[in-house]
C-alpha cells in the first residue's frame, strides 16, 4: 500500500511549480519510524537529525494551530517555517517521536485512521497504533494535534470493470456491476467523515479540525463534506510550498519523506526552487487506445502489457491517454472508452489503463476533444460548424451551440468523476477556419452579440476580420474552458493542456486562419502542446522547421509551459519514420532549447540520453 504514496508524489510534483514568497511554509510528511524494509520509514536517530538541524538552521516550526491563522491571513510567519506532521497513528510516534517533539520543543500533528485506532479493519502490515488514551495525553501537552486520515478510508477497492484497485476516497467505486451514483459516493464519504467527528468529540473531547487524504487522492466534493462538517483545513500530498490563502487550507501541499532523505537532502528540499527540486523534463507519449483494445482479453491484457514495457524504455513520464473511440482513424468521435451519460461506451478501458499506469509511476491525461462529437449534431447540422469556402477536417459542433456544449461538460464532468485521471489534453479539433462559422447558431449568436446579421467575409474590412476572429477565438476559448471547469467539479488540480497548431506559433496571423493564440494558451492552461510535425506540414527541411518552432516558443517566453510533439508516423506515406529521423527531430528540438517533448503516435521513441 505504501507505493502509493510515490506515485502519487510523481504523478503531481512537477507540475506544481513553487513561486518564491516572502510568507511560505513548507510542510513534512513522515510516516512510521524505526521499520525496517519500508522506504517512507525513518529512523529515529534521522528524525532527531532533522529536527536538530532545522532548529541550527533558524527554522520555526508552525503548529496546526499557527497554519490555520496563517492561512486565513490571520498570523504573519517568519520565511522560514516548516510545519512537521505523521500520517496513519503509529504507536511509535508516542514512543519515539513525542520523546523527540519534547526534547526540542516541536509541535506535531498526527493524522489517524481511527477506525484503526479503534482495532477495526486494519490491515495486515499495519503495526501497533497510539490508542485514544495516548493520543489524548500527548493533545494535553499542546505539542501534538491529532487529526484525521478518515475514519476508515485508507483503503484501496475497484474503481472499474476490470478490477483496478485505487485509493477509494478518489472517484466513485465500482461494484456489483456498476459504478456508484454521485449520490451513493456523497453519502459513503459523509458518513466516514461524520464518524470521525463523533469519534473526536467521544474520544478526545473536541471535533477533528483537518483531514489529511490517505495516499494524497481527494476530489473537489470529499473538500467540500469537509469543510460542511467543521473542518478548517485539508492536507494533500502534493510538494510544494504554501504561502497564505484558501488554497493553503483546503489544499496544503507536503512533502513526502523517505527512509534515505539526509540532512543535506532536507536543506535542499526547504531552500531550493520546488520546480527545480521536483521537476524533471516532460517526456510525453499520446496513446491510442484504439491500439490497444481488443474483444479477446488475452490479447487486451498483451497490448497493455507491451504498451507499458514500450513506454518504461523510452523513459516516458506523462502519456496522454485516448478516451474516445476513434477506430477509423477519421478524427470524429462516435463513442468513448469510459462510462457516462451521454456519449456510447465502445469498451469501458480507460480508467483501468489509465489506472494501470498511474500504478507504474506515469502521470494520465485523459486525451480528448470538444466539439467533434457526433452523438450531440443533429442530422441536418444545424448545431455544426458550417462553411462559407473550403470544409474543415473535423466535423464538430458549432462552439456558438451553447446547449450542446452542456452535454460536453456533462460528458468530462462523468470522466472526472469515474476515473483518476490526473489531467486533460484537449484535442486539435478546438480551432476555427477562416471562412467558418456560418451555422444557423453562429449566425444567431452574431446578431447577438453585434446587432447586426453577419456579413460575408470579402465584404470585411481589414479590422473587422480582426474583430471577428476575435470572437471566433474566445468562443473556441469558452467552450474549452466549461469543459475544463465541469472536469475540475471534481479534479480541482487537475493539469491542463491543449494541443494547437505550430502554424499558431510560427504565424502572429493564424489567429485569423485558425482561431488559435499561442499566448493565449501560454496564459490559461498549464501546458500548450504544439503538433510540430514537419512530415505532415510538408517542410522541406524537417531541422529547420523544427529549429523555427523552438525560436518562436523561446521568443514568446513559453519554453517551460509548452510540450513541442513530434511525429513517429508519416501519414501521407503510411509508414513509420525509421529511427535516425524520428530521433533527429528530438535532438533538434533539445539543441534548440526545448525542455518538454513529446511524440504520437506513441509506438516507439529514441531520446537523446
Amino acid at each position: 500500500m505504501k507505493k502509493i504514496f510515490a506515485i502519487m508524489l510523481l504523478m503531481m510534483s512537477f507540475f506544481l511549480p513553487w513561486q518564491m514568497a516572502e510568507a511560505q511554509v513548507a510542510i513534512l510528511c513522515y510516516h512510521e519510524v524505526d521499520r525496517q524494509g519500508d522506504a517512507f520509514a525513518v529512523t529515529h536517530e534521522r528524525l532527531e537529525s532533522h529536527l536538530a538541524k532545522m532548529k541550527q538552521d533558524g527554522y520555526h516550526f508552525v503548529s496546526l494551530d499557527e497554519y490555520i491563522r496563517y492561512a486565513k491571513g490571520e498570523l504573519s510567519l517568519p520565511e522560514k517555517s516548516v510545519m512537521v506532521t505523521f500520517d496513519d497513528g503509529y504507536r511509535s510516534f508516542y514512543t519515539k517521536v513525542y520523546p523527540l517533539l519534547k526534547k526540542y520543543q516541536v509541535p506535531g500533528m498526527l493524522a489517524i485512521v481511527s477506525s484503526w485506532t479503534n482495532g477495526e479493519e486494519k490491515p495486515n502490515d499495519v503495526r501497533d497504533l497510539a490508542s485514544w488514551q495516548e493520543l489524548k495525553e500527548m493533545e494535553a501537552s499542546g505539542l501534538v494535534a491529532v487529526v484525521s486520515h478518515t475514519h476508515a478510508m485508507h483503503k484501496q477497492q475497484d474503481i472499474n470493470p476490470q478490477g483496478s484497485r485505487n485509493g477509494v476516497v478518489g472517484s466513485h467505486l465500482y461494484f456489483q456491476g456498476r459504478y456508484e451514483s454521485d449520490e451513493e459516493y456523497e453519502t459513503r464519504l459523509g458518513n466516514d467523515i461524520a464518524e470521525v467527528q463523533r469519534l473526536f468529540e467521544e474520544k478526545l473531547g473536541h471535533k477533528c479540525r483537518a483531514m489529511v487524504w490517505p495516499y494524497g487522492i481527494y476530489s473537489k466534493e470529499a473538500v467540500e463534506l469537509v469543510k460542511a462538517s467543521g473542518m478548517e483545513a485539508a492536507f494533500l500530498l502534493d510538494g510544494g510550498v504554501n504561502p497564505p490563502g484558501e488554497e493553503a487550507l483546503f489544499y496544503a501541499k507536503r512533502m513526502i519523506m523517505a527512509s534515505d532523505v539526509d540532512d543535506s537532502q532536507l536543506t535542499k528540499m526547504l531552500t531550493v526552487n520546488h520546480d527545480e527540486w521536483n521537476s524533471e523534463p516532460l517526456r510525453l507519449a499520446q496513446v491510442d487506445l484504439d491500439s490497444v483494445y481488443d474483444k479477446d482479453p488475452g490479447r487486451y491484457e498483451g497490448n497493455i502489457q507491451a504498451t507499458i514495457a514500450n513506454l518504461e524504455g523510452n523513459e516516458i513520464n506523462v502519456v496522454a491517454l485516448q478516451a474516445f473511440a476513434d477506430p477509423d482513424g477519421d478524427g470524429n468521435v462516435d463513442a468513448v472508452y469510459f462510462p457516462n451519460s451521454e456519449v456510447p461506451v465502445a469498451a469501458d478501458i480507460f480508467g483501468d489503463v489509465a489506472n494501470r499506469l498511474m500504478q507504474r509511476g506515469i502521470t494520465v491525461v485523459a486525451w480528448l476533444p470538444v466539439l467533434n462529437y457526433q452523438t450531440f449534431i443533429k442530422s441536418d447540422d444545424s448545431n455544426a460548424v458550417q462553411s462559407a469556402g473550403e470544409k474543415g477536417w473535423y466535423h464538430r459542433l458549432s462552439p456558438f451551440a451553447k446547449d450542446d456544449l452542456q452535454k460536453v461538460n456533462r460528458l468530462f464532468r462523468e470522466l472526472a468523476a469515474n476515473t483518476q485521471v490526473g489531467g486533460v489534453l484537449l484535442q486539435d479539433d478546438l480551432y476555427m477556419g477562416e471562412n467558418e462559422d456560418v451555422s444557423p447558431v453562429a449566425k444567431a449568436a452574431y446578431r447577438q452579440e453585434f446587432g447586426r446579421e453577419m456579413p460575408e467575409q470579402a465584404s470585411l474590412s481589414s479590422e473587422e476580420k480582426k474583430q471577428l476572429a476575435k470572437w471566433k477565438r474566445e468562443a473556441l476559448d469558452k467552450a474549452a474552458d466549461g469543459a475544463l471547469a465541469a472536469f475540475r467539479e471534481v479534479r480541482p488540480k487537475a493539469i491542463t493542456m491543449r494541443d494547437i497548431y505550430a502554424g499558431a506559433v510560427l504565424d502572429s496571423k493564424a489567429e485569423a486562419w485558425l482561431g488559435q493564440s499561442y499566448e493565449d494558451y501560454l496564459a490559461k492552461y498549464d501546458y500548450t502542446v504544439v503538433m510540430a510535425y514537419p512530415y505532415m506540414d510538408g517542410a522541406e527541411n524537417p531541422q529547420e522547421y523544427l529549429q523555427e518552432v523552438a525560436k518562436a516558443v523561446k521568443d514568446k517566453g513559453g519554453v517551460g509551459k509548452t510540450i513541442v510533439k513530434v511525429q513517429s508516423y508519416d501519414w501521407k506515406k503510411e509508414a513509420w519514420l525509421d529511427g535516425k529521423a524520428f530521433a533527429g527531430q528530438l535532438k533538434t528540438l533539445k539543441q534548440a532549447g526545448m525542455r518538454n517533448l513529446g511524440y504520437y503516435p506513441a509506438t516507439f521513441c529514441y531520446w537523446e540520453k
